[in-house]
């Protein structure tokens, strides 16, 4: 039987143009590691919301994972696919197309789904 786990990175996020990260995740004892990102609200002239997993040996020395990043332009759900990432994870992501600053571009919920 394979251990599953559930990890809420961000709830009810609300960001504005520009560029965050998620928190560091040790995940080192998962076989499959599954970024899930919902984004409940978007708004702006065009915004997109890029998010890229980022992978670390130390969980403080960051790398992009080689995966495609996903490319988010309406609400809905994402989710982007990861092997072979090591022991640390996180979510790198920057928003763009969105209304002047300080005013929220999007709403977004991410999760990682591991599973080993």
């Amino acid at each position: 039987m394979k251990t599953i786990h559930t990890a809420p990175l961000e709830l009810l996020s609300h960001r504005a143009n520009g560029s965050f990260m998620t928190e560091p995740h040790e995940a080192g004892w998962a076989d499959e590691a599954l970024a899930v990102a919902y984004v409940r609200e978007m708004a702006g002239p065009a915004p997109l919301l890029v998010l890229r997993a980022q992978i670390s040996a130390d969980g403080a020395r960051w790398i992009d994972h080689p995966a495609s990043p996903l490319h988010v332009r309406q609400p809905g759900g994402a989710s982007l696919a990861l092997s072979q990432f090591g022991n640390w994870l996180r979510l790198a992501g920057e928003v763009s197309g969105g209304p002047p600053e300080p005013a929220s571009a999007c709403v977004i919920d991410l999760y990682w789904v591991l599973k080993g």
